[in-house]
């Protein structure tokens, strides 16, 4: 709207929005997406397509021009109220034994198993088909006990770290073995750290000084 018809619209005590226009209405509505997720996040976009009798690709516009993502769903463990609090209490626990022990060097351990078998992920990894047989293309060959090896990192709070442990096709990490890697590979490393106090701790254990 230019400044002559601006002028002219106050001057004859008119209101500044705009007349109706010609035209086909708006098929869509916009609030109405945004209430429809607002209500239940869970919405799927087909099924609101579908009740609106417009297009997916539609709806996926209206989100992204209100600033708004689709969002991917992930899986996290169910935690009962006692798990909960016995994390809590195992937490609290490990924070005031930091700020009391500060000038400890802690050693921190955990085991890896990797596979032979491929990762894929059936979302992202996809094949391109141009009307030609992709058939080989879309397996994913896998196995169902494939060849594992078992690794064993240990790192250090001041940064230090040992080189990794591989453990043997098939072995199993019992008590045994632990100690007697704890003993051959571990321990000539934590010898050669500085001589402060020294704390183990993993993944479940409380943090404790290893014996002398």
């Amino acid at each position: 709207m230019t400044g002559y018809r601006v002028a002219q619209r106050l001057n004859n005590s008119e209101t500044l929005k705009d007349r109706p226009r010609s035209g086909r209405p708006k098929k869509i509505r916009r609030e109405t997406i945004k209430k429809s997720f607002e209500n239940d996040p869970e919405l799927k976009m087909t099924r609101l397509a579908q009740k609106m009798k417009i297009s997916v690709s539609t709806v996926s516009r209206v989100v992204k021009s209100m600033g708004r993502k689709s969002l991917r769903r992930s899986k996290r463990p169910l935690l009962s109220a006692a798990m909960i609090h016995k994390r809590m209490e195992r937490s609290t626990r490990l924070l005031n034994y930091l700020k009391s022990h500060g000038n400890r060097i802690l050693i921190f351990s955990d085991e890896k198993t990797f596979t032979v078998d491929p990762v894929f992920n059936r979302q992202n990894d996809r094949v391109v088909s141009f009307a030609n047989d992709v058939s080989n293309h879309k397996k994913v060959l896998t196995t169902k006990n494939p060849a594992s090896v078992m690794m064993l990192g240990v790192v250090a709070s001041n940064g230090e770290k040992i080189p990794p442990v591989w453990l043997e096709q098939g072995y199993r990490l019992t008590s045994a073995v632990n100690k007697d890697i704890l003993e051959t590979k571990v321990l000539p490393w934590v010898k050669r750290l500085p001589r402060k106090q020294i704390t183990c701790s993993s993944r479940t254990a409380h943090p404790h000084t290893p014996p002398k």
